[in-house]
């Protein structure tokens, strides 16, 4: 896992700064669609993932793929905390899980080794979740919930339908209106619809979906009061 920090959080003895609003750039969607080739995609609802989202301290992020330079330079101009879990990578998920028999909430809690007080405000689950099957989706969903609080949003894609194809991709964040994108070669395992995912991922639940090309939804997701 890779970790890029830009701010520290303030130490426990302080009071803490108050509440802040989170202001992310964001290109105008018709200037994005002037420059969108085959290897990105223009989201519908990414754009709402930071509306009048506020933090303490510095912004803390988690994304579950790999440390995408575009997407580093994204958040290079807020004060954040980037967590990357790279779980498609060769130390990631799919490596670990086929290699090791081991509890699933275990398996995930070995990948992150986050600190206790890790409490994440963004995460992005990106294509991941279809490649869990149910049990393993719940699972991961349990060992998030001590890095998450009641303020957490995430994003992810999922498929419309579950019976027709799903190209895998991988992301990264060029801007709220535009995302950089590369299939992924291997074949996704378990597509997962809107309705599937917020069943396993409690405490999560799907706020907002939109329909996509190409069999995808895109979501927003946040927390229940847990």
């Amino acid at each position: 896992m890779q970790a890029v920090v830009s701010e520290e959080r303030p130490s426990r003895r302080s009071p803490g700064p108050r509440p802040r609003r989170v202001n992310l750039s964001l290109r105008p969607r018709s200037a994005v669609a002037q420059d969108v080739a085959t290897d990105q995609m223009v989201p519908q609802l990414l754009p709402s993932l930071f509306d009048d989202l506020q933090v303490r301290g510095c912004l803390t992020v988690l994304d579950v793929g790999a440390a995408r330079p575009e997407s580093v330079r994204f958040f290079s101009g807020t004060r954040c905390r980037l967590h990357f879990a790279d779980l498609f990578g060769e130390t990631g998920f799919r490596r670990r899980h086929h290699a090791r028999r081991l509890p699933n909430e275990t398996l995930f809690e070995r990948i992150f080794e986050f600190p206790r007080d890790c409490k994440f405000d963004v995460c992005f689950f990106w294509d991941f979740l279809n490649y869990l099957q149910d049990p393993l989706m719940r699972d991961f969903a349990k060992t998030l919930r001590n890095h998450i609080h009641d303020g957490t949003r995430a994003h992810a894609f999922a498929a419309f339908s579950n019976a027709l194809p799903f190209t895998g991709l991988r992301y990264g964040l060029t801007d709220l209106n535009c995302l950089s994108v590369k299939p992924d070669p291997e074949p996704v395992p378990h597509p997962h619809t809107r309705k599937a995912i917020g069943l396993a991922m409690w405490p999560f639940s799907v706020r907002r979906a939109a329909l996509l090309e190409e069999n995808r939804q895109e979501l927003l997701m946040d927390v229940r009061r847990i």
